[in-house]
């Protein structure tokens, strides 16, 4: 008899022994993450001047005389621009649009690292022109501006304008 009560509880515990849950992890964890589409720029020049210029003049610095350092995480979009249509300074001269000299009218191009007279870039108040479109994420580039100096003058007082690069994700 003892047998048989040792080998029933035997398999009393085998059977519940198949229905007791085995002990698993209850939770996991994922990692997740996300880098943000960060846009920044930076030029190693804050001015440049031309010096004394005569009337309908056309200096220009190195077209690599300026060095955009792009931290940009993403292709960016950049347009080189003045933030005023006029020249500060006496009588001021007018910002051209189009970089056409005329009677205390003055005009801006700028160059990306390549030649005067090729694929210049003409600097823009109203609307501003790209200067580096589709611009690749941590590209650096240098680019020269170019002055379009009056064709007359009515004063010798010193102008001053200031240029401006923006970037944008494209």
């Amino acid at each position: 008899m003892k047998r048989y009560l040792v080998s029933f509880l035997l398999v009393v515990v085998m059977v519940l022994g198949m229905t007791v849950p085995v002990l698993a992890a209850t939770t996991d964890d994922i990692t997740v993450t996300a880098t943000p589409a960060y846009v920044a720029i930076s030029a190693n020049q804050s001015s440049y001047d031309f010096g004394v210029v005569a009337a309908s003049a056309t200096p220009s610095t190195a077209e690599d005389w300026c060095t955009i350092d792009n931290t940009s995480t993403v292709q960016t979009d950049q347009t080189i621009s003045v933030t005023t249509n006029s020249w500060a300074g006496g009588v001021t001269w007018t910002h051209s649009d189009t970089a056409t000299a005329g009677a205390d009218t003055a005009g801006l191009k700028s160059n990306k690292g390549g030649t005067w007279g090729v694929g210049d870039v003409i600097v823009k108040f109203d609307t501003p022109n790209y200067i580096a479109e589709n611009q690749a994420a941590t590209t650096d580039y240098a680019f020269g501006l170019q002055l379009i100096a009056p064709s007359s003058f009515t004063d010798g007082v010193e102008k001053t304008i200031t240029v401006r690069i923006s970037a944008a994700s494209g």
